[in-house]
């Protein structure tokens, strides 16, 4: 399996610490971290169909703050930026090159899409600050 396939794909394999652990491997630790960040928000495991698989939705009054999909050795988070969070994100210390996925994502009625990869440790400072820039324009 390859980093970017889906690793839960199936309804009734859900998520849990130990499958995680395994499946996240060297990641597992950001994951801890991540949630870490977000522990006033709801997090809820939720099952996408087979393609997509298992996503933890973090949210907050309904509203999503992102979505974790585990993969083989890294996650995907996404989210969905508001047209006054990008400018703010724009305006940040995020590497170029996350700025310009960001400048040039196409907007959709939820925001414009940021998927962002974590595949080691040194991936943390960009989600810390999307993450965190995020939470304080939506609380």
């Amino acid at each position: 399996m390859n980093s970017n396939e889906v690793h839960f794909d199936r309804k009734e394999v859900v998520p849990d610490d130990l499958k995680l652990k395994k499946a996240l491997g060297d990641t597992y630790l950001a994951y801890r971290e991540i949630l870490a960040l977000v522990e006033t928000f709801q997090a809820e495991w939720k099952f996408y169909g087979a393609k997509i698989g298992w996503q933890l939705k973090i949210s907050r009054k309904g509203k999503a703050l992102f979505y974790l999909t585990p993969q083989d050795g890294s996650f995907r988070l996404g989210f969905a930026v508001r047209e006054k969070e990008r400018e703010m994100l724009l305006n940040s210390k995020l590497p170029v090159n996350t700025k310009e996925l960001l400048a040039a994502a196409k907007k959709y009625p939820e925001g414009y899409p940021l998927r962002l990869q974590i595949k080691k440790e040194g991936d943390m400072k960009v989600v810390c600050l999307v993450v965190e820039v995020l939470k304080a324009l939506r609380t």
